[in-house]
């Protein structure tokens, strides 16, 4: 769920995008299952206090079927309230649930494995990274988890970062959290630096007020932050050796294939509520100079986007859209760009895929 008592537009998501690892050291404890076909999950968020969020499973090759709500099949429960992020890593999916208050362990039929349910004073999960056999989580209790997916049951550590930390990314050695503070009380505007090996705070870099997306592509990284001015979404580009910072254009939803970077540019005309008017495009930057056209389906120009990912075997994008009151749609495009199909997702607002081959 995006901070609700200010922001209207979708600030929030791995990114940006989903997160996708490779896994380091694969320490699960359970044997890895069998794989038939390639899997694509979509984490529908729900609508806030709504107790609706959804897992769904697409499977792009073949015949292209899907699932709906197979977190409900598998474990004979709805998934809760807001779904936050979603990742794959190792042989698993990883699910935070925001208003639910858990983070869960998932085998790929959307079977609970393992779950975490998050204390008062660690604060509800938001965010999810991984890498060399850990979980990192940020969550609104200031802090950063860590967690060894052999059992997350108990975390294994925490680091304070500042309050209400959003998006979490990994840049080599370092975890860096966007920090966006609280409205009720101040904005934050910095990117917390966590050394990874030390498992400690290393310093904060001043990026923009009230950042919430941050991802890393290449040397640098992106970090989109509101702009409670103009009222739009900027993208900060930061130099994280240097600490040099300089916006870099407005934009509402960051991907990378890693190489290139890939963004969408929306706005939302308010002033004719609830009559209103969305106005949407995308961008790619990067020294690979193949086509990126979305023009064949032209009624995402007038969408709003809610989920930017791409899938880091194929870069098939996914893009799915929102109203916030009926099931989504996610719009699959082939690496060039071109529209490959279209479907309605089990739940409202799809916010995050999760890719597993």
């Amino acid at each position: 769920m995006k901070k609700q008592f200010v922001k209207i537009l979708s600030l929030c998501v791995l990114g940006a995008t989903t997160v996708f690892v490779s896994c380091d050291k694969n320490n699960d404890d359970e044997k890895p299952e069998v794989k038939s076909e390639k899997r694509v999950y979509i984490l529908n968020e729900g609508s806030w206090n709504g107790n609706n969020s959804t897992l769904d499973v697409y499977y792009p090759d073949g015949e292209n079927t899907y699932q709906s709500k197979i977190f409900a099949a598998a474990n004979g429960q709805g998934l809760g309230d807001t779904g936050q992020d979603l990742i794959a890593y190792g042989n698993r999916i990883y699910v935070s649930v925001w208003g639910s208050n858990y983070l869960a362990k998932l085998d790929t039929k959307g079977k609970i494995v393992e779950k975490h349910e998050f204390t008062a004073e660690e604060g509800q999960p938001r965010y999810l990274a991984a890498k060399d056999g850990f979980i990192y989580v940020s969550t609104y209790g200031g802090k950063v988890m860590k967690f060894d997916t052999t059992t997350i049951a108990t975390s294994i550590g925490s680091v304070e970062v500042g309050t209400h930390p959003e998006e979490i990314c990994i840049n080599g050695n370092s975890l860096y959290a966007a920090i966006a503070g609280d409205s009720h009380v101040a904005y934050d505007s910095t990117l917390a630096v966590v050394d990874l090996a030390a498992f400690s705070l290393k310093e904060k870099i001043t990026v923009a007020l009230d950042p919430t997306i941050v991802l890393s592509v290449g040397e640098n990284l992106y970090v989109i932050h509101y702009d409670t001015v103009t009222w739009t979404q900027e993208i900060m580009e930061v130099n994280p050796t240097s600490k040099a910072v300089k916006k870099f254009d407005e934009g509402a939803k960051l991907a990378t294939d890693g190489i290139n970077l890939y963004y969408v540019k929306s706005f939302t005309d308010y002033t004719d509520y609830p009559n209103t008017k969305t106005v949407t495009s995308f961008v790619k930057k990067g020294s690979d100079a193949s086509p990126f056209d979305l023009t064949s389906t032209p009624e995402l120009s007038a969408s709003a986007v809610y989920l930017f990912e791409i899938d880091p075997d194929n870069g098939d994008f996914y893009i799915g859209t929102t109203d916030y009151k009926t099931n989504g749609v996610i719009y699959r495009f082939g690496s060039d760009g071109k529209f490959i199909t279209k479907f309605e997702t089990s739940g409202i607002s799809p916010n995050h895929a999760a890719f597993v081959k």
